[in-house]
């Protein structure tokens, strides 16, 4: 099998694991790989999975090795070794993702695109959902993939969803009088822009500032492919 091996530089245990599996991997017979990968190797965290996703890094079956608090990470720094070569001849489950395009640049992200105001006061926000608008103010909105829908969508009041529901949340942060609600889409685009400048993260990642009047449109994306053990369930 091809495999691409990725690790988070800012962590110092992952180069010394990505140098010990890269020469297991090789031992067993993988060919490992720079483009064409028919699985990536995540070592990490699920930060490094996120990461590398927004990166456009991921190519094929998604494997992750992390921490014990790791939610999509498969297997864990101290104990892959002995599940890695079960691990990669199992069976993998799609998750759906989300895409947002602002301008001419598409991002997907596999949690959230959130908009966010960029200081303590409210920003006013007109969200159209396929085209019926709706205005409110507050601190700003999350649009959540089904495995986001368990993380920050939830916390700030939104419905959770089976990991594998091909559906998209959208959750206010903190509306004004509670005028907008939290919805659950099946096949709509979302539209969004907010009165004055405001910040754009997806998947926790800053991407950068919009303008007022900037426009963001999020609907779904197709899947990605994990192998099992994920624990999208257990947040």
């Amino acid at each position: 099998m091809k495999l691409k091996v990725i690790h988070n530089p800012l962590k110092h245990w992952t180069e010394e694991l990505s140098k010990e599996l890269r020469g297991f991997l090789v031992l067993d017979g993988h060919r490992i790989v720079r483009k064409g990968a028919d699985a990536t190797i995540c070592i990490g965290g699920d930060g490094t999975v996120l990461y590398a996703n927004y990166k456009k890094q991921l190519e094929g079956k998604i494997l992750g090795i992390g921490s014990e608090r790791s939610f999509i990470c498969q297997l864990r720094k101290e104990t892959w070794r002995k599940n890695i070569r079960k691990k990669l001849k199992e069976k993998t489950v799609d998750i759906p993702v989300i895409e947002a395009k602002i301008k001419n640049r598409k991002i997907t992200a596999i949690n959230d695109v959130v908009v966010h105001t960029t200081d303590y006061r409210v920003i006013g926000m007109d969200v159209r959902i396929d085209n019926k608008k709706q205005e409110f103010r507050g601190d700003g909105i999350i649009v959540s993939s089904a495995v986001g829908s368990s993380s920050y969508a939830f916390s700030a009041g939104g419905k959770k969803l089976n990991p594998k529901d091909n559906r998209i949340v959208v959750v206010p942060i903190a509306p004004y009088r509670r005028k907008f609600r939290a919805k659950v889409l099946k096949n709509e685009t979302v539209s969004i822009k907010c009165d004055r400048k405001s910040a754009l993260i997806v998947d926790g990642i800053f991407i950068r500032n919009m303008e007022k009047g900037e426009t963001i449109r999020i609907k779904k994306d197709g899947v990605l492919k994990f192998y099992k053990g994920v624990c999208f369930y257990g947040r």
